[in-house]
């Protein structure tokens, strides 16, 4: 089975490198016959079916990949596949109709609190239709996750971005002046 698998995902690469996508599905769906929870072959399919502009097959493949890798404990392919998700339901569903999409996001956000592009795409979501109460939580959450993953720089824009939409947020104030605070305590010979 090792060798056959290995044969075809050789076959498949090269369809996919030449841009002969419509082989290179064949190919990778006969992997995923062969072995269903390969979570890369799922995301290359995700990939390829995007490219094809089929975006549901797309978002079902980025789908079976996120769930798949978050099984397995691997949340840095997951947050990819989860990016992934959250784009095409910034294509799909958004479109549609906001609770659909916001329903979508929050799912995604409940098993990976850390997706950025999820908290992006539905801040984003909450500013385009002007609901400001919601765009300033989401925006001070992206500035909290910034924080925690050390990229200070992208917390205090979040932070400033929401004393900027309500200058009288007292959590967005105290947020802003806790990093500034912070930082001071950091800086050489302060």
């Amino acid at each position: 089975m090792a060798d056959q698998k290995s044969l075809i995902i050789k076959l498949a690469h090269i369809y996919y490198h030449t841009g002969s996508w419509d082989k290179a599905i064949v190919e990778y769906e006969k992997i995923i016959a062969l072995d269903p929870n390969d979570f890369n072959v799922h995301v290359t399919l995700g990939e390829l079916y995007q490219k094809k502009g089929d975006l549901e097959r797309a978002f079902k493949h980025f789908e079976i990949s996120a769930n798949g890798y978050m099984r397995e404990k691997n949340t840095k392919k997951a947050s990819g596949a989860y990016r992934e998700m959250a784009n095409l339901i910034q294509k799909i569903y958004e479109p549609q109709g906001m609770e659909k999409a916001i329903e979508m996001y929050k799912e995604i956000l409940g098993k990976l609190p850390e997706s950025i592009e999820t908290l992006l795409n539905l801040r984003d979501l909450y500013l385009r239709h002007n609901q400001m109460d919601e765009v300033i939580s989401y925006t001070l959450q992206l500035g909290d996750l910034y924080n925690r993953l050390d990229y200070v720089d992208k917390a205090e824009n979040e932070y400033l971005k929401a004393c900027t939409m309500d200058p009288s947020h007292a959590g967005a104030k105290e947020k802003l002046e806790q990093l500034k605070k912070e930082l001071n305590q950091t800086k050489p010979g302060t």
